[in-house]
């Protein structure tokens, strides 16, 4: 099975190198500081602001002896906003798998976490998950792969990996929502015939929408599209790196398709490979693709954004391209003016490790800035943070101990 093996990735770059294209600064821009804010992570992937401001951080966790075996050292911690820092809250630690090839590991685990919601602090602040509570707190977290496929491929047992979470604000408790991985793997072996590597599923990226989020499932066709004349904009949103999908959530814990990334899209490989959802301005998803393998055989360059339509479910043809020309990308976000950012993982720098921050307009959406310059190894997740700056984790790849860190990407 493809694992989108990110971690092995990383030292691929190092002994094959994404050749530097013209024009890429060496030094960051003047305009932007970046400094780190918070160290000594895991692996640090997914990240996420509540509405009062704190900030949610999903760690993949750290390999274990041996060619592959499963840890605790997954985790998904809150960090409080005051007074201008981000002060330690929670921890929860999760399952984290590993594996390890060619001299390098690849570590999965907590994947991604969306927060919503400005009552997260209070006691038992978790709700019911519906939405009708005004301010509630609506805290998910997802976990990559699928018990099935890595029972299958390894003999070991994992039984949180490919879930997805519900996480107390107030006090980090965990609750199961949905063995989502393994129904993806389902899915993709009923769907063998869109991919060679099918059977497939790593859930990477998860966005929550508040509002009216009454989907039942209900009086679908069989393209997949809802009969019952309702659109519902609001819920639960999960990206599967391995399926190349995006779903949605039901309230009882199943999934429905609505999106396929197609994998036909540039460069000299079918690996699309989405790993994060931003909602845009418009109110529709827009879906980063990390087309590994094109941009190492074409050149950087070669990644694509998608924008997909939440309210359909015609997964068939619910994907459009809306902006090209991106690195590996493995975050996304739209600030509050509604540009576009985007975590690039593996880009190249002339000075510095691998990796950038990426910024395009609404509008012209393939008309790209670069910020970091060699500043920001290895990016993963992006988020905005209450005073306006974007915040970013680094070592995203890296699985050495400790490696990882969020830094701050504030304008002058």
């Amino acid at each position: 099975m493809r694992l989108r093996a990110l971690s092995l990735a990383a030292s691929g770059v190092v002994a094959m190198g994404l050749s530097v294209a013209p024009g890429v600064d060496a030094v960051p821009a003047p305009t932007w500081t970046i400094r780190p804010v918070i160290s000594h992570l895991n692996a640090p992937r997914g990240l996420s602001f509540d509405g009062q401001g704190s900030l949610y951080i999903a760690e993949a966790g750290r390999p274990g002896a041996g060619a592959f075996g499963v840890t605790r050292t997954g985790a998904v911690d809150k960090y409080r906003w005051a007074g201008g820092s981000l002060a330690p809250a929670w921890s929860t630690p999760f399952t984290s798998t590993f594996q390890t090839a060619h001299g390098g590991a690849d570590v999965l685990g907590p994947a991604a976490v969306s927060a919503t919601g400005s009552n997260c602090s209070g006691h038992r602040s978790g709700d019911r998950g519906d939405g009708a509570e005004p301010g509630a707190c609506r805290v998910t977290a997802i976990l990559s792969q699928s018990r099935r496929s890595f029972q299958a491929q390894t003999g070991l047992t994992a039984p949180q990996i490919g879930h997805l979470y519900r996480l107390d604000g107030a006090t980090g408790a965990a609750t199961n929502l949905s063995d989502f991985g393994d129904q993806s793997y389902q899915w993709t072996a009923d769907h063998a015939a869109l991919f060679e590597d099918f059977p497939d599923s790593n859930p990477y990226a998860v966005l929550t929408i508040r509002g009216d989020d009454r989907g039942d499932g209900h009086g679908e066709d069989g393209d997949g599209e809802r009969g019952d004349g309702e659109r519902h904009s609001a819920g639960t949103f999960v990206a599967n790196a391995g399926a190349n999908t995006i779903s949605r959530i039901l309230p009882d814990g199943r999934s429905r398709v609505i999106a396929y990334i197609p994998n036909e899209t540039s460069g000299a490989f079918r690996d699309a490979t989405p790993t994060c959802i931003a909602q845009g301005p418009d109110g529709a998803l827009y879906v980063g693709a990390l087309d590994l393998l094109s941009n190492f055989a074409v050149g950087p360059g070669q990644s694509n954004v998608w924008r997909v339509d939440p309210n359909r479910s015609n997964w068939r043809h619910n994907a459009t391209l809306w902006a090209t020309g991106f690195t590996t990308v493995d975050g996304c976000t739209f600030d509050r003016q509604g540009n576009f950012w985007a975590s690039e993982l593996f880009y190249p720098n002339a000075a510095g490790p691998p990796g950038d921050l990426a910024m395009s307009s609404f509008h012209h959406p393939s008309e790209i800035t670069h910020v970091g310059g060699g500043s920001l190894p290895l990016p993963g997740g992006i988020a905005q943070g209450p005073d306006g700056a974007l915040y970013v984790s680094t070592g995203a790849a890296d699985t050495t101990p400790g490696a990882g860190a969020v830094v701050r990407v504030g304008a002058n």
